[in-house]
C-alpha cells in the first residue's frame, strides 16, 4: 500500500535540496553514454537448415529472435557477432540495420503516457484498465495477482502485476472471481512477457477496447460477454516494459524481466547482452530442456529454476485460479473434448500461430507423432482455424520456428489442458514498413486489422476448443432486412465452411463436408430451451466442404431485440463455433428506432 510522506520527510528532503546535494534518480542503474558511438545493430540472417545448426545457433550466444525463414533463423547482432557465427561456420547476411541507438534528452519527449511515437507506457496501460473498471463496473473487474521481481524484493520501480476480466457480470454469481469452478468458459490473451515485443500491449489495449464498446452494440462480441469471460494481461513483464521505454525515442531492446541478481551484465541494455531471467523459458513444465542458455546476461537464461520468477509464478497461480486441472500427469494424457478454456500469448515479429509441444524438438520437415501433444489434431486444427484468418504461418514451434521449452503456452496446455497458442504478430519482411522489430506505430492498425478475427474465434471456441475447433465456421450470416414485424418474415442467409484454415504449414487439416446447418432465437444451443432449425443448403443438398445455407425465419410475436444464433456441423456429427446476429422486432420505423438505438 502507498502512503502519503509525512511532514518530517517533506522538511527533510526541502533541506537536502537547499544544500544542493546530489539525490540519485529511482531508477535502474544505468551505465554512462559511451564517448563513442556504439556499433551498428543488424538483423542477421543466419542459415541454420538442420536441428543440430539450430541448437548450435542458440547455444553460440546469439539473441535468436523469434523468426525463422525456411532455413534462415535471424538473430539480433553487431558485426562483431556477424564475424563470430562466421567463424563458427554459419552462412550470415545482413536482414536489416536497426537505427542508431541514441538517447532521450529532456527536449525529446513523446507527449503524455507515450513513447516511440504513440505507445502506451506501463503507466497508461495500467491508466486505462483502472479507467475501463471504473467506467464500466457491470462488464469489468480489475485483479491484481501478484508483485513483480523489483517490488518483491523492495528495489525502486517496482510493480504491481495486473490483469482485467470483462464479461457480464451477474449479480451473486462466480463471474471474475478467482476460482477454476466458475461457470464461464475463459479465454485469456496475454501480451509483453518480452518486454521489447512493442506491438504485443498495443494489440491487447485494443482488444479491451473492442470488447467494452461492443457489448450490446455487435451481437458476436455481446454473446460471448454474456457467456465467457475474457481475461487480459496488456504486460506480463512490466519492469522490463518499463526498461524498454525509459529510452523513449530509441527503445531500450530488453527482452527479460529486471532480475539483476544473477550476472553482471549490460545496463541500460543497449545491445543484446543484458540482465534478467527470459520469462517465457521459466515456466515449470519442461523447464530448460531446449531452447535456452545457462549465461544469466544471455536473451534465452531460463533463471535458476522453474518458476523462480516472482512474474512467472504468479501467471502460473493466476492460471490454476482460472482454469479447472483438466489433464493428467503423464506427457501421453490427453485432454477430454468437452474440456474448456483458450490462451494466446502474444510474441513478435515472425507471423506464426504456433501451438503445443514447444519443447521438442522434431528431427524432420514436420513434427512425427511421438513429438506431437496428444491433443495434435484439436490443436492443430484450432491453430489453421486461427491462421486463416490473421493469414499466418502454422505449426509447432520446432516445425516453423526452433524448440523451446519453459514457454507458456506448453505450460498451460500441459498442465491444466489450457487450449494454448502463441501468435508472433509481424510482418519481418524488411522490405515492407512494418517488418521492422520496433515498427511504427501506426502499424498496429494492420496488425489489429489482421488479429482481432482471430481473437475473436479463439474466445468462441474456449466453451469447447478441443471438439469445436474440429468443426465448420459460419461466414458472413446476414438478414434480408434490418426489423421485421411481429410475427412475420425474414430470411436469414450464411456461408457454413469447413475449410477455413490458413494456408501455410505444417499437416493443414483435410476439410469435411458439411451435413447440416441450424439457428435458434434468443436461446444458445446449448442452453435448456433451445429450439435450433434448420436452414436449407442452396443447391438443395449438404454434401460439399462450403455450403451456402438459408432460411425463412418467422419473428417473435412480441417487439425487441433478438439474437440469432447460428452453427453448422460436418460429417463427423461435429459442430463448430456458434455465430449470432441481431433479429429487431418492431411495430414499423418509428417503434423500431428507439428498440435499435436504446
Amino acid at each position: 500500500m502507498k502512503t502519503k510522506p509525512t511532514l518530517f520527510y517533506l522538511l527533510i528532503l526541502a533541506s537536502l535540496l537547499s544544500m544542493r546535494l546530489i539525490i540519485a534518480p529511482i531508477t535502474q542503474p544505468t551505465q554512462a553514454e559511451p564517448s563513442q558511438a556504439a556499433p551498428a545493430l543488424h538483423i542477421l540472417r543466419v542459415r541454420a537448415s538442420t536441428v543440430s545448426e539450430r541448437q548450435q545457433l542458440l547455444k553460440a550466444g546469439a539473441d535468436v529472435l523469434e523468426a525463422r525463414r525456411g532455413e534462415w533463423l535471424f538473430v539480433m547482432g553487431t558485426d562483431g557477432m556477424a564475424t563470430k557465427l562466421r567463424e563458427q561456420g554459419f552462412v550470415v547476411e545482413i536482414e536489416e540495420t536497426l537505427p542508431a541507438q541514441r538517447f532521450s534528452r529532456s527536449d525529446e519527449t513523446d507527449g503524455p503516457g507515450t513513447f516511440f511515437g504513440g505507445y502506451r507506457t506501463i503507466a497508461e496501460h495500467y491508466n486505462h484498465l483502472d479507467a475501463v473498471v471504473a467506467n464500466q463496473p457491470t462488464l469489468a473487474k480489475l485483479v491484481d495477482y501478484g508483485d513483480s521481481w523489483r517490488k518483491l524484493n523492495n528495489k525502486p520501480n517496482g510493480h504491481d502485476l495486473k490483469a482485467i476480466c470483462i464479461t457480464k457480470i451477474r449479480p451473486n454469481s462466480s463471474d471474475c472471481a478467482l476460482t477454476p469452478n466458475a461457470d464461464k468458459p475463459r479465454f485469456l490473451l496475454m501480451a509483453a512477457i518480452h518486454a521489447r515485443e512493442l506491438s504485443t500491449s498495443e494489440m491487447a489495449w485494443r482488444w479491451i477496447d473492442y470488447l467494452i464498446d461492443n457489448y450490446n452494440v455487435d451481437a458476436e462480441v455481446t454473446m460471448l460477454l454474456d457467456s465467457t469471460e475474457m481475461w487480459v494481461i496488456p504486460i506480463v513483464n512490466p519492469d522490463g516494459r518499463q526498461i524498454v521505454e525509459q529510452n523513449n525515442i530509441s527503445p531500450y531492446l530488453q527482452r527479460k524481466n529486471a532480475n539483476t541478481s544473477q550476472g553482471n551484465c549490460q545496463t541500460p541494455p543497449g545491445m543484446t547482452y543484458h540482465h534478467g531471467v527470459d520469462l517465457n523459458r521459466n515456466a515449470s513444465f519442461q523447464w530448460n530442456v531446449s531452447g535456452t542458455d545457462p549465461d544469466p546476461c544471455h536473451a534465452i537464461y531460463p533463471g535458476i529454476a522453474a518458476a523462480s520468477e516472482p512474474e512467472q509464478k504468479a501467471l502460473e497461480d493466476l492460471l490454476r485460479n482460472l482454469y479447472k486441472d483438466q489433464r493428467g500427469p503423464l506427457i501421453t494424457d490427453t485432454v477430454a473434448s468437452n474440456a474448456t478454456g483458450t490462451l494466446i500469448s502474444l510474441h513478435s515479429y515472425s507471423d506464426l500461430v504456433l501451438f503445443p509441444w514447444g519443447a521438442f524438438e522434431c528431427l524432420g520437415d514436420a513434427c512425427s507423432p511421438d513429438k506431437q501433444s496428444p491433443n495434435d489434431a484439436a490443436l492443430r486444427s484450432m491453430a489453421f482455424r486461427l491462421s486463416y484468418f490473421n493469414k499466418y504461418t502454422t505449426g509447432q514451434p520446432s516445425e516453423v520456428l526452433y524448440a523451446a521449452s519453459g514457454t507458456s503456452d506448453d505450460w498451460a496446455y500441459g498442465t491444466l489442458g489450457i487450449a494454448a497458442f502463441t501468435f508472433e504478430i509481424g510482418p519481418f519482411t524488411s522490405a515492407e514498413r512494418c517488418g521492422t522489430f520496433t515498427p511504427p506505430f501506426s502499424c498496429q492498425d494492420r496488425f489489429w486489422a489482421l488479429n482481432r478475427p482471430a481473437f475473436m474465434y479463439a474466445a468462441k471456441a474456449a466453451q469447447r476448443p478441443f471438439t469445436l475447433a474440429l468443426g465448420p465456421s459460419v461466414i458472413s450470416p446476414s438478414l434480408s432486412a434490418p426489423f421485421v414485424a411481429p410475427n412475420g418474415v425474414v430470411t436469414l442467409s450464411a456461408t457454413v465452411s469447413d475449410d477455413v484454415y490458413g494456408d501455410d504449414g505444417f499437416n493443414r487439416p483435410d476439410p469435411q463436408a458439411i451435413t447440416r446447418a441450424e439457428y435458434s432465437i434468443g436461446v444458445p444451443f446449448d442452453v435448456a430451451g433451445a429450439q435450433p432449425k434448420s436452414l436449407a443448403a442452396a443447391d438443395g443438398t449438404f454434401n460439399a466442404t462450403k455450403e451456402i445455407v438459408s432460411a425463412q425465419i418467422a419473428a417473435p410475436p412480441v417487439a425487441g431485440r433478438y439474437m440469432v444464433y447460428v452453427r453448422g456441423c460436418d460429417a463427423s456429427n461435429t459442430c463448430g463455433p456458434t455465430s449470432a446476429l441481431w433479429l429487431t422486432v418492431a411495430q414499423g420505423k418509428q417503434a423500431y428506432l428507439p428498440v435499435l438505438f436504446r
